[in-house]
């Protein structure tokens, strides 16, 4: 106990005079469209609306110049009707992800380039109203991405804008695939196990991509833009299919954290 005290001692001066980061985070809200095909519980195709609220957070690396990093959570729900409206699925669903990349700068044209590695995890549980044997679906997965990005900057009178398009397309990772004779129950009580499996471009394809506008005003920033996302998996029996469009409005903030700096 004595020498992390003593090491946290020595530390002390470099972390309190550390420099200090911008840090970005932005509150937003997503809604929009979904289509959906799970062949585990329908073969039916799912129309529907699409809910969900986020964070994200953009720091710099303080110690390497041009390297920054970002991080992302969101939570979401759908509801959605099969063409006939006989029959009804509900979805519940987590991303959360962190990448670091790369930029460059041409500050007189306000513009930035970035590229990067990213790493996302998703789960969706899907619940279907009518259906005894096989009531449960859900798409799960990490995977390794890359990440690229292009914003411009400009400004008004008394407010200024930027305008960035990210990109974000999943390379290599798990998944998870039922077998379509095994049903939830099976696979909770350990009479069969479920299908884990190296997943990649070959056999399941994320492709994320957004566009978005910041409006700084004098007392606020707000953000508005759209999201599109594509999801295709599955085996030679089994296709899994999820598309979504949102909109996107959201609430810009931007802080400073000063460690040796006292609570007042």
């Amino acid at each position: 106990m004595k020498k992390i005290l003593y090491i946290i001692l020595l530390l002390s001066p470099i972390l309190l005079h550390a420099e200090v980061v911008e840090h970005e985070n932005i509150l937003k809200l997503k809604y929009g469209g979904v289509w959906q095909v799970d062949p585990y519980l329908s073969p039916l195709r799912y129309n529907g609306q699409w809910v969900g609220i986020g964070n994200e957070w953009w720091q710099s690396f303080s110690k390497h110049e041009h390297w920054s990093h970002v991080g992302t959570l969101d939570l979401s729900g759908l509801w959605s009707y099969n063409t006939p409206k006989s029959n009804r699925l509900w979805g519940l669903g987590i991303q959360t992800g962190w990448g670091a990349y790369h930029y460059w700068d041409w500050q007189d044209k306000g513009l930035q380039v970035l590229v990067g590695p990213h790493l996302e995890a998703e789960l969706m549980a899907r619940y279907l109203m009518s259906n005894t044997n096989k009531p449960y679906s859900m798409d799960a997965a990490v995977q390794a991405q890359a990440m690229a990005g292009v914003s411009w900057s400009f400004s008004g009178k008394k407010t200024s804008y930027r305008l960035r398009y990210l990109a974000y397309l999943s390379v290599i990772g798990i998944d998870f695939v039922p077998d379509y004779f095994q049903s939830y129950y099976e696979l909770t009580e350990g009479v069969m196990q479920g299908n884990v499996r190296c997943a990649g471009l070959w056999n399941h394809q994320s492709l994320r991509h957004e566009i978005t506008l910041d409006l700084q005003f004098p007392h606020s920033t707000w953000r508005v833009g759209a999201e599109h996302r594509l999801l295709h998996y599955g085996t030679q029996t089994m296709q899994f299919h999820r598309q979504q469009v949102n909109l996107i409005v959201g609430c810009v903030f931007r802080y400073k954290v000063k460690p040796a700096e006292r609570f007042r």
